[in-house]
């Protein structure tokens, strides 16, 4: 993401809640969005818990799960 990226969105975000589009709260997410997509990182880091890599998902067996 260039300077000019960044520039250009903080001047869309600031357009729409000046003119009434978002909320205070929509301002924080977009903002919040904004510096996740500025450093480099995803929406989603984990939770850094010994269980979340330990292949428990790969063996899960769904051929005898019946929805009723």
């Amino acid at each position: 993401m260039t300077i000019q990226d960044i520039i250009n969105q903080v001047k869309a975000i600031k357009g729409d809640f000046q003119n009434g589009l978002l909320t205070s709260d929509e301002l924080v997410e977009h903002i919040d969005d904004l510096i996740h997509d500025v450093e480099g990182k995803d929406q989603y880091s984990g939770f850094g818990t010994a269980m979340e890599d330990d292949g428990f998902y790969d063996e899960v067996d769904f051929t005898q799960l019946v929805v009723d």
